[in-house]
């Protein structure tokens, strides 16, 4: 079983991603922490990250490049999104995680265009989404925890600006599907939300289960 899960910066979707990769007991892949390792690891080898320098250390990504900490910095992700733009740097992580479910019986993956371009035929599609400003608080708590205080201006306008880049891409954008359940999780305490993912999970496999029954 596959399952997609999309959706902008700090909307949740990695924390959707986790319950649902723990509670079914299936491997997880945060597909952002790609583009992010793969702009730390240009910078790491050549001191910056351009298209030219990624595409000669995009090959050699592993999962265990993924772990890095640092991967979680402001300037990462703003550097990822820039690569992530780019066709080139785009077909060469696609295989990596079009793979990555090999390992299992199955995998839940995030991103911005798990259901759209990576599986378009996973078999449970989630949009996760958050306000703007939530989104923002959830930014600058990671950050404080990584000892960089910014505030919640800047923070406000790099979510949407991202948003903006991810959106209008001309190159697997980010974008709700219409066969995707929309989950926001704006206002939802971790609990609340835990139950109704699995419920949603749960309720899309016995939907998927009798429908090859038939």
């Amino acid at each position: 079983m596959i399952i997609a899960v999309d959706g902008p910066s700090a909307s949740g979707k990695g924390t959707v991603a986790k319950i649902i990769a723990e509670y079914f007991q299936i491997n997880y892949l945060d597909t952002g922490l790609l583009y992010r390792a793969l702009a730390f690891k240009a910078i790491k080898n050549y001191k910056t990250a351009s298209l030219k320098n990624a595409l000669k250390v995009v090959n050699s990504i592993t999962e265990d490049d993924l772990s890095d900490p640092q991967l979680r910095l402001q300037k990462f992700g703003e550097i990822a999104s820039k690569l992530a733009k780019e066709k080139q740097v785009r077909d060469a992580l696609l295989a990596f995680q079009r793979n990555f479910p090999n390992q299992s019986n199955g995998a839940v993956l995030d991103g911005r265009d798990i259901g759209s371009i990576v599986f378009p035929e996973a078999q449970i599609k989630l949009f996760v989404t958050a306000n703007l400003s939530i989104r923002a608080v959830r930014r600058q708590k990671d950050m404080k925890r990584m000892g960089k205080n910014i505030s919640l201006k800047e923070l406000e306008a790099s979510l949407k600006a991202r948003d903006q880049r991810d959106i209008n891409r001309a190159i697997a954008p980010l974008v709700c599907l219409k066969d995707a359940t929309i989950i926001d999780t704006s206002n939802i305490p971790f609990g609340s939300l835990k139950k109704e993912i699995i419920e949603i999970v749960e309720k899309k496999y016995k939907s998927l289960s009798l429908g090859s029954s038939e």
